[in-house]
């Protein structure tokens, strides 16, 4: 078991709140499992990739009206099938393919102040994997 502590920001009020992720990562499924504790209840997430397991627990936050101020909150955050177990991704510009330094962890703070879901964040992924091909 793998603790992450993150900031959420309640997106109504932009207050920040930092919590705990608990990330089970293979230690007792076949899956990635995410779990935080917030208000009295857990919210669960897993995936298959890390990703699609992030993505479920943001999307998840993001219907109580919370961000995560992490690096895959950003819509530009793609995951690679070689990196898919772990918790990195690339943050990539579009008509640039993706290098060794646009890595960042999952769970890195950054900047952020606009809080996509996951249909934005595949349709961002969608268009970059477009902008390849010009």
């Amino acid at each position: 078991m793998t603790r992450y502590h993150i900031s959420l920001v309640f997106i109504a009020s932009s207050h920040r709140v930092d919590v705990e992720v608990n990330a089970d990562e293979y230690d007792s499924s076949d899956d990635i499992v995410l779990e935080l504790p917030m208000g009295g209840r857990v919210i669960r997430s897993s995936g298959s990739s890390y990703l699609e397991a992030y993505q479920e627990l943001r999307d998840k936050l993001l219907g109580f009206g919370y961000g995560m101020e992490c690096c895959g909150s950003m819509i530009n955050a793609v995951q690679s099938g070689m990196m898919a177990q772990s918790p990195k991704v690339y943050l990539v510009k579009m008509g640039k393919q993706a290098r060794l330094d646009d890595i960042a962890g999952i769970w890195d703070k950054c900047d952020i102040s606009d809080f996509p879901d996951t249909a934005a964040q595949n349709a961002f992924t969608e268009q970059w994997f477009e902008s390849l091909k010009k």
